[in-house]
């Protein structure tokens, strides 16, 4: 690593250069245009930091202050000129600098996190999630989740990446989709395999994917449904039923989770529920005292339920 000494410069916007390393990968339209007016009407208060490379300056921080400025067809922008970092060194500065700074896109962060760990282990460092937490300053929950990210499918990587670029409100498919299809996948794996005799754990993702994508899923916690449908003999719900369900959910499009779960295992998890209720009531009543006069309302509500409990009870007979 070169050994200049740091200098602030006014320094022409045409010799300045994108850093590779950056994990922003992507500059919203919409924080742009609020940079952009803010520079506009009070120029750049803060200098962005360089790096002398190759006759250019490439970045260190100050990439969305440096694109505003070209917009505006500014002719130089006050910089830092540091030192020309290793390649970890720049990966790791650039995680520094940003850290603090409006969150990353998760997947861009990943494929940075994925460079750095693979430099490490050049090293001989270590490159567990708690490590690269460590040394880059990013919340270990969050490495954790980047992590998993690296180990999907290209073509899962690649529509994280197309989606990140619209604006925030618009992004639809984030990691948290992937994230919990995986999930509902494992737990299904763990207490109903033999569903997997029949499907593969591909075509079981791609059609999870596919359901929420079309909207037959709504919300990512839809799919957390599915554990309780995986555990259906916990329930006393059949479990052939289950592994029925949970296979025609990966094969037929129109059928969401809300109807595999009607299917199987809600009047099971309703009947649980209304039992514990009962037995909670049954605790109230019981510390009642002998010959308590009860009120008007609470006597109602006791017929209303004892007729409900004899209706109930006449239809088992």
């Amino acid at each position: 690593m070169s050994r200049t000494v740091s200098s602030l410069q006014e320094i022409p916007i045409g010799s300045i250069k994108p850093n590779p390393e950056n994990p922003r990968l992507i500059f919203h339209e919409e924080e742009m245009s609020e940079l952009l007016e803010s520079i506009r009407e009070v120029g750049i208060k803060v200098p962005i930091a360089v790096y002398e490379d190759r006759n250019k300056f490439c970045l260190l921080d100050g990439e969305r202050r440096w694109r505003c400025a070209k917009r505006l067809n500014l002719r130089t922008i006050p910089a830092i000129a540091q030192p020309k970092p290793s390649k970890l060194e720049n990966l790791l500065m650039m995680f520094n600098v940003h850290n603090v700074r409006v969150d990353w896109d998760i997947m861009p962060m990943a494929i940075k996190l994925d460079d750095i760990r693979k430099l490490l282990e050049k090293e001989g460092k270590p490159t567990n999630a708690k490590a690269l937490a460590g040394i880059t300053g990013v919340r270990l929950a969050t490495v954790r989740r980047a992590l998993e990210l690296l180990d999907l499918p290209a073509r899962y990587r690649r529509m994280l990446l197309k989606e990140a670029e619209k604006p925030r409100g618009e992004q639809r498919i984030k990691a948290d989709l992937f994230i919990e299809v995986y999930k509902s996948l494992h737990t299904v794996e763990r207490h109903v395999p033999e569903v997997f005799d029949k499907v593969e754990k591909a075509e079981y993702v791609d059609s999870m994917v596919t359901k929420y994508v079309d909207r037959v899923v709504d919300n990512v916690v839809g799919f957390r449904e599915l554990s309780k449908i995986a555990r259906a003999e916990q329930t006393k719900a059949d479990r052939g039923h289950a592994v029925e369900a949970v296979v025609r959910l990966v094969r037929q499009s129109s059928y969401s989770i809300k109807d595999a779960y009607a299917d199987t295992v809600q009047a099971a998890y309703e009947e649980r529920d209304v039992a514990a209720r009962v037995r909670t009531i049954i605790k109230k009543l019981e510390a009642f005292r002998s010959g308590r006069r009860l009120s008007a309302d609470l006597r109602a509500a006791l017929a209303q339920l004892r007729s409900e409990i004899g209706r109930l009870l006449d239809e088992q007979k």
